[in-house]
């Protein structure tokens, strides 16, 4: 299956480069179809102008000429769309789809009452509206000249938005592919998950948004038929038509659950079980993936959560709020963002939890919370908050998901350069949200005391994030190759002599294999120091056979129904985040089962005179072929408690092998000429 995929996406990727003006005018047509009333709810558009930008960007095609071609088929898609606005005026609404949802037409109007040609440039971006948008335009008479004003920028904004990134990801595609089997599959599985993510998108503002408001106002016509003062006075709180009310108990809800998370984590930084164990296992699986491209993405990435950078900005927002003449505002702004300013160091010092790199200094030099994730969920949450407050169901939505995405890429940022833990992350992450809601209860409650908030507020983050990408800006162009070295890989490897190890420096080394939740699981059987080729010699001459990590390619063998145990690779299970430096599988008689050996490489080294071998962690568990019919097959995982037969042999029977075997530990395995006799 994997080689059809392959194939298949090869395919279409020669297809785009042998004919880039047949490929432009795919783009351009399934984008218009994208635009136009009724064809778009039908048509995949979106996902197919995704799918052929990637595939172009792989075959070479410049992503100028796709931006071009996106571009032209948005204006036209929504031209079409206003025209028949105009042409049939509120005739469409009896038209069908638009018919079952006369929500989106009620909408769409009111938006663009609201905010004039910038609902057609906000509109195109909001799946749901879409569509109906320039359909609402030509039945309200908008001028054509200030239509297609706003339909021009709004589609240069939108194909660049598509275009280059599907663009990049196919050039990655193209570059990447040749290295590595696994590495192409995973691409091509990546995009069909970004097409999957596209009409989930969809789904959810077409469909999941208007039923849940349907939902909200059946439970308040509810509320308020009961005879109870409870239910009525909930039911008061809750209306619609009191949006303070309801966002004050929205608010309060997601402070409640911030704080339990917050204590949540505290307490396991005070048992250290499982959560350290976690951390160092998710904290070993990213490392091993790092890659020079991806740690310049994310220095770039976690230089927008800079002390000088999100400081600027949060002085940029609380003063022009200032200059607005929005004081409470300000004053909010400023002590929201002045607390988590002052609380994360405090909680620094106070925990003293060590960073996996020492790369700051004072409090810096602790982990637990992350600054960078803490004031950027702070200062960004405040400027989301004073962005929406008058901004519809579908607008929200919209700008709280970009705000999930930024403070997302900058936590995984600080968990990739291995700058901080991921429980710091989510530590920082929940704090900040605690924060922000705490000043969102703040304007609920000022603005009900003061309903007439000063004008323009929108003005504030703009500014911000104007001085944000200024000051970043100028960091990055001075001083990114200093942060790129700081953040460079660092491999800490410890040495122990032989003797040392033997004695009991084996008892520090995990005696469990940990997976990444942090829970340990099967025993460790064995502690192998030596050189891999010498551990695949020994092994493979005894009966022993030698299976690579597989790829996702290999994987796909289990989808086959008439394959043989033999031929279905064992399970690469991770130890602390790492996949198994060694795989060596052995057949057990009679039976569907066979025995895995896995080997982990640790952060130890041995020494032994001048020599030092890497030293190995051993399982063994047993693996059960199980038939699942059509749909192929499993493996199921039995761990092994004590050291199997056929193991203990080759180990007891190996003269080039040093063996010995501490009372209640695990075999420890050293070269014979390393063997301390």
């Amino acid at each position: 299956m994997a080689e059809w995929l392959q194939q298949f996406t090869d395919a279409i990727i020669r297809f785009t480069g042998d004919n880039p003006s047949l490929t432009g005018l795919l783009l351009l047509v399934f984008t218009a179809a994208e635009a136009v009333i009724i064809v778009g709810a039908l048509v995949p558009g979106e996902a197919v102008v995704l799918a052929l930008a990637a595939a172009a960007g792989a075959a070479g095609v410049s992503p100028w000429s796709m931006l071009l071609w996106v571009t032209l088929g948005a204006i036209i898609g929504d031209g079409i769309s206003y025209m028949i606005g105009r042409r049939f005026d509120d005739a469409v609404a009896g038209w069908p789809l638009v018919r079952s949802h006369p929500e989106l037409l009620a909408r769409a109007k009111t938006f663009i009452h609201e905010r004039g040609a910038l609902a057609i440039i906000i509109g195109r971006f909001l799946p749901g509206l879409r569509a109906i948008m320039p359909v609402a335009a030509g039945i309200l008479g908008m001028p054509p000249g200030r239509f297609y004003l706003a339909n021009a920028i709004s589609a240069v904004a939108w194909a660049a938005v598509h275009v280059f990134p599907a663009a990049l990801l196919g050039q990655a595609y193209n570059q990447l592919g040749a290295v590595s089997g696994r590495l192409t599959t995973i691409i091509v599985l990546l995009l069909l998950l970004l097409v999957l993510l596209v009409w989930l998108v969809r789904a959810f503002f077409v469909w999941v948004a208007p039923r849940l408001a349907v939902l909200h106002r059946w439970l308040v016509r509810r509320l308020a038929r009961r005879q109870d003062a409870f239910s009525r006075r909930l039911a008061e709180w809750l209306d619609p038509r009191h949006p303070n009310r309801a966002g004050m108990i929205f608010w309060g809800l997601v402070l409640i659950l911030a704080i339990i998370g917050i204590v949540e984590i505290i307490e396991d930084l005070f048992s250290q079980e499982p959560m350290i164990r976690a951390d160092t296992a998710i904290h070993n699986f990213l490392q091993g993936l790092r890659s020079q491209p991806m740690d310049r993405l994310m220095v770039t990435i976690t230089s927008i959560g800079d002390d000088p950078v999100i400081l600027v900005s949060a002085a940029a927002l609380v003063g022009t709020l200032l200059l607005l003449g929005a004081f409470w505002h300000a004053l909010g702004a400023g002590f929201t963002i002045g607390t988590a300013a002052v609380l994360v160091p405090l909680l620094k010092n106070f925990f003293r939890k060590p960073r996996p790199l020492s790369i700051y200094e004072g409090a810096g030099a602790f982990s637990f919370p992350s600054g960078h994730t803490t004031l950027t969920t702070v200062v960004f949450g405040v400027m989301v908050v004073l962005l929406t407050r008058r901004l519809t169901f579908g607008l929200r939505l919209l700008a709280y998901g970009l705000y999930a995405l930024v403070i997302g890429l900058i936590g995984f940022s600080r968990v990739y350069l291995a700058a901080h833990w991921p429980t710091d992350v989510i530590g920082g992450f929940l704090i900040g949200i605690a924060l922000v809601a705490v000043f969102a209860l703040w304007l609920e409650i000022m603005e009900e005391w003061r309903p007439h908030p000063p004008r323009r507020l929108w003005l504030a983050p703009l500014m911000a994030l104007i001085a944000l990408v200024v000051v970043d800006g100028v960091r990055l162009y001075r001083s990114f190759d200093r942060n790129l070295a700081r953040y460079v890989p660092r491999q800490q490897v410890q040495e122990i002599s032989l003797q040392q190890w033997l004695r009991d420096g084996w008892r520090t080394l995990p005696q469990r294999r940990i997976d990444l939740k942090g829970e340990r699981e099967e025993p460790v059987l064995l502690q192998w120091a030596d050189n891999p080729t010498h551990v695949r010699k020994v092994l493979t001459a005894r009966g022993w056979h030698y299976r690579p990590v597989p790829s996702l390619r290999d994987a796909l063998v289990f989808l086959l129904p008439e394959a043989t145990l033999a031929d279905l690779p064992p399970l690469p299970l991770l130890h602390e985040g790492r996949f198994p430096a060694l795989m060596f599988t052995r057949s057990l008689p009679g039976r569907d089962e066979r025995l895995v050996l896995r080997l982990w490489q640790s952060n130890f080294r041995v020494r032994a005179n001048k020599t030092t071998w890497p030293l190995h962690l051993g399982t063994i568990t047993r693996e059960r072929l199980r038939r699942l019919g059509p749909l192929g097959n499993a493996l199921r995982e039995l761990p092994v408690q004590t050291m199997p037969g056929p193991l203990e042999q080759t180990l007891r029977d190996s003269h080039e092998l040093g063996t010995i075997r501490p009372e209640n530990g695990p075999w420890l395995v050293q070269p014979v000429q390393t063997a301390d006799r």
